[in-house]
């Protein structure tokens, strides 16, 4: 009788015990669902953020940038760390010519992810358009460094020097260097026309402010010209000469990568 009395008290005490523990447990169990944020509630914050984004990109590719401009801005807001974002806008501000407000982004994009090669490409474009020559060229290389495939970064750098710096072996080089990179380009045979113009001893770069530019220097065959023949060359060659600036400098300025 004294044995069962104890084992009833003990399976009484036991029993409370484990109330106590599955209470206790119970109690954490809320606690954590209460601290937890809702599952639900959070994919559909991040559905709405990835559907604004992707419209955005669709608007972008269909060249509807006003719309596309308005759908970034307001991803950004649900979004700021998003380093395409940042990307796009640019590319929009640029076709704009907005060129500092492009160049704002780019470089915001940078500091979140410096391992995108095409920003510094872009970057380079914009102090293209600048005519900062130095700068142009030490971004599209940045891009390279970055990127090595990024071919046509040779190309731009060799513009660089040809149109703003008005240096003929850099120009060279690099169009040689992207010519072995990009064999397959239709602008192949117009390049190296142009390189083998370039090698020419005769042939002397106009100086940055002469009356006679790149274009027609190239189209004429050099720029040896004096005043006279130059103004008398001007108007035998009429519109040829922006047709030669088109198949020279606009070749790959615009190119979306």
């Amino acid at each position: 009788m004294y044995i069962g009395n104890t084992s009833c008290k003990l399976y009484a005490r036991l029993g409370r015990q484990m109330k106590n523990i599955i209470v206790g447990k119970i109690f954490l169990i809320t606690l954590a669902l209460c601290a937890a944020p809702s599952h639900t509630a959070f994919s559909q914050v991040e559905a709405k953020k990835n559907d604004t984004y992707k419209k955005a990109v669709k608007y972008f590719y269909q060249k509807k940038f006003e719309m596309a401009e308005v759908l970034f801005q307001e991803s950004l807001k649900q979004d700021p760390e998003n380093v395409l974002t940042y990307s796009y806008l640019g590319d929009i501000l640029l076709n704009k010519k907005n060129y500092d407000g492009a160049l704002n982004l780019y470089k915001k994009a940078l500091d979140l992810k410096p391992d995108i090669a095409e920003n510094y490409f872009r970057i380079g474009q914009i102090y293209y358009y600048k005519k900062l020559g130095n700068m142009a060229i030490e971004n599209f290389q940045k891009a390279l460094d970055v990127d090595s495939t990024l071919k046509f970064s040779h190309y731009h750098i060799g513009l660089t020097y040809l149109m703003i710096v008005r240096d003929k072996e850099n120009t060279i080089r690099s169009w040689e260097t992207y010519l072995r990179a990009a064999p397959e380009d239709p602008q192949y045979e117009n390049i190296r026309r142009v390189i083998q113009l370039l090698k020419d001893p005769n042939f002397i770069l106009p100086p940055p402010g002469s009356e006679v530019t790149i274009e027609e220097a190239l189209l004429l065959g050099g720029a040896t010209l004096t005043t006279a023949e130059h103004k008398a060359s001007d108007k035998k060659a009429g519109n040829e000469s922006k047709k030669t600036k088109k198949k020279v400098e606009g070749l790959y300025l615009d190119d979306e990568l």
